[in-house]
């Protein structure tokens, strides 16, 4: 695949609005060439064809392209599943100098390509974030620009967010990784989803429900609709309960809002309870296995709303009120009776 093939699939994700914002920030077409461009007139498909001849009559490469593709995915990360990872160093080791993003894409490219040859690699600074592009090849195929995998990387912090990396390639970006940020070890958080500023977020610990009291709640807003129906008696009567449900709520979940979740799990690992000594499935060696997944565009505002709807009693849980605080939204619930006396439970 050359760099003209690859550019009009890669335009041909971009929305008619995405084009002059993307192609200004990707600086290969020059300003004079951009303004001969109609933008507003032209079909989407005309555009990408007269884009696609004047990047290839400008010579556009394929590492070129590629880093195209890391501007589109910059302005929409919300495309890409996100996994969360943390870094760690020894104990008594401490960063001692500023990050200096020269040296970090050369220690990790080079590191990287000592590993595993045949692929290509772009690193690109956005915001506070470093992105990597890789596109992975075989030992008789070039590399497969369809299926790169993307890491960002926020420098000073021990975090860094993966998506589309096949298991037999981490080890080889998880090594690059900590050689190139100073650090020993790589691990997976069980923090997964498609909204990078929220991961971000709760992995940095920089959500604080109380800086956002200006965003109106949806606990308010559920209240006041279910007030306009209800008959001002019952209101009445139910006021101490609906102010104990907000209080208790915003207690639990903040007053702000929330990090942006689409999903929890709840992988759970118990043994039968023979309580009344009956012998039913009582020796049954193997424990019982469930996983329970909650779902919603936004989960945490979800079940924030269930107490004013009537749907779930306060206190919630903490299982579910302290996901941000834990860092994680995929969780496994054991049983300590189903290991065997030295074994811990998780």
């Amino acid at each position: 695949m050359d760099g003209t093939e690859y550019l009009i699939k890669v335009l041909s994700k971009f929305r008619t609005v995405d084009f002059p914002k993307l192609l200004k920030s990707w600086d290969f077409l020059s300003e004079r060439q951009l303004q001969g461009v109609n933008f507003k007139e032209n079909t989407q498909k005309d555009l990408i064809l007269q884009l696609a001849t004047l990047c290839e009559d400008s010579g556009v490469t394929l590492k070129q392209v590629a880093d195209l593709d890391i501007i589109y995915n910059c302005a929409h990360p919300q495309k890409k599943r996100w996994s969360a990872y943390q870094m760690f160093r020894s104990e008594g080791d401490e960063e001692t100098k500023l990050f200096d993003f020269g040296d970090f894409r050369k220690i990790f490219e080079r590191n990287l390509k000592i590993l595993i040859r045949n692929i290509m690699v772009n690193v690109l600074e956005h915001g506070e974030a470093v992105w990597i592009r890789i596109a992975w090849g075989k030992h008789h195929s070039p590399p497969n620009q369809q299926r790169a995998s993307y890491a960002v990387y926020y420098p000073q912090t021990p975090y860094v967010f993966m998506s589309n990396l096949a298991a037999q390639y981490r080890v080889y970006v998880s090594q690059a990784l900590v050689v190139a940020t100073e650090h020993n070890m790589l691990k997976e958080m069980d923090l997964r989803g498609h909204c990078l500023d929220s991961l971000r977020d709760i992995a940095l610990k920089r959500f604080n429900p109380a800086l956002s009291a200006h965003h109106r709640k949806p606990l308010q807003q559920l209240s006041t609709s279910q007030e306009s129906v209800q008959d001002q008696r019952i209101t009445i009567e139910n006021l101490r309960e609906k102010e104990d449900t907000k209080r208790l709520t915003s207690a639990a979940f903040g007053e702000g809002s929330l990090p942006k979740l689409e999903e929890v799990h709840y992988r759970l690992q118990t043994v039968f309870k023979d309580e009344h000594n009956v012998g039913i499935l009582s020796d049954r060696r193997k424990p019982f296995r469930c996983v329970a997944k909650f779902s919603s565009p936004n989960i945490l505002e979800s079940l924030r709303a269930l107490p004013a709807l009537g749907i779930a009693d306060v206190p919630i849980s903490t299982m579910f009120s302290s996901i941000p605080e834990k860092g994680k939204n995929y969780f496994k619930i054991t049983d300590k009776r189903t290991f065997g006396p030295n074994t811990p439970a998780t």
